[in-house]
């Protein structure tokens, strides 16, 4: 279905049914948000075995699209997207007839779920919502996710297992970067099956996977994600005024919650492995949260990979499965106390 227009971009919602009837039942939703750097991947990666533990719980899992970076800023793109997305499904959906006429929508209960940057996307909603003048979600699960942009570690290069020797040499934003950047905003995009990406969403071969790494090797990602990348005028120098605190800050969970905006409950999973993500940023996130005196639950998962979970056989990791499936109780927690207030 679609949720919002713009720039000539319809951006669709996939609503995942369960098999069994619902009458006279309205469900809350799960607002489900794909990673990618904010530059890549789209509606359909998301995890179809938790998707699966959402819809046992009770939950109506939708998936959505947003306006991938570098072609729009953050904020201006993701995050006004996904907040445009929890204003649609609390004030449109409930009153749409939806294929199967068994199924009711809650649009009062929501929560929000979010894999790696799609988590950042999540905890975003805990203060964007309210800035676009609609409730927060009731609880959100945030999946190996960047909460703490003012960190140091998002200006220093980083260059991430898998791309050391399938990159030989750093990434530059050279002609065979600059062709992975389109015109006009896209919202989907995903590596050719042909060039072989590594963790299934990175190929270094491929354009837009090298802007990928070149805000990762160069310590570039908050540039590019806040002042863009525009392929009509890039004789411009990228990146050659400074960020201000204040641009950082509003689009860092962990800035938002520090100064009390973010109220909202949030359970964090991060691996210590990951090498995209420092997992400190989960724990200095979690620790504010406790100062604020919101509902927070932390997991550091050993043993496993950033996105571990879209390997074969993750669930061999009996602390994984056991950390996730915690998230999505956590969740219903949340909204089965909201519903009997």
């Amino acid at each position: 279905m679609t949720f919002k227009q713009v720039g000539g971009l319809d951006l669709e919602a996939d609503i995942y049914y369960p098999r069994e009837s619902q009458p006279q039942q309205c469900l809350p939703i799960a607002l489900m948000i794909h990673g990618g750097g904010h530059i890549m991947l789209s509606r359909a990666d998301v995890r179809p075995e938790q998707t699966q533990m959402l819809i046992s719980r009770g939950f109506l899992p939708i998936s959505i699209d947003y306006r991938l970076c570098p072609e729009v800023t953050l904020p201006e793109g993701p995050m006004q997207d996904v907040a445009d997305a929890l204003i649609w499904i609390r004030n449109t959906l409930p009153n749409i007839q939806l294929q199967r006429p068994d199924i009711h929508v809650d649009g009062k209960h929501v929560v929000a779920v979010g894999w790696s940057t799609g988590g950042t996307l999540a905890m975003s909603l805990a203060w964007n919502s309210v800035l676009n003048g609609t409730q927060p979600p009731d609880a959100i699960f945030a999946l190996y996710c960047p909460s703490d942009y003012e960190d140091p570690f998002w200006r220093s290069p980083n260059v991430p297992e898998g791309s050391k020797t399938a990159a030989r040499a750093t990434v530059d934003l050279d002609d065979t970067t600059w062709a992975g950047v389109f015109e006009q905003p896209v919202k989907a995009y995903n590596v050719p099956a042909r060039k072989g990406a590594v963790g299934g969403w990175l190929a270094p071969s491929d354009a837009r996977s090298r802007v990928a790494l070149y805000m990762n090797h160069q310590g570039r990602t908050l540039h590019t994600l806040l002042r863009g990348l525009d392929r009509r005028n890039r004789d411009v120098p990228h990146g050659s005024e400074a960020l201000s605190a204040a641009e950082i800050g509003a689009v860092s969970p962990l800035a938002q919650i520090r100064c009390g905006r973010y109220r909202t409950p949030t359970f964090i999973l991060h691996p210590r492995e990951d090498d995209l993500i420092p997992w400190q940023q989960a724990e200095r996130t979690d620790e504010a949260l406790k100062i604020q005196g919101i509902p927070v639950e932390l997991r550091i998962v050993n043993g496993v990979p950033h996105l571990f979970d879209v390997y074969r056989n993750w669930q061999r990791n009996e602390a994984a499965l056991q950390a996730i499936s915690e998230g999505y109780d956590f969740l219903l927690h949340h909204v089965t106390s909201r519903k009997s207030k």
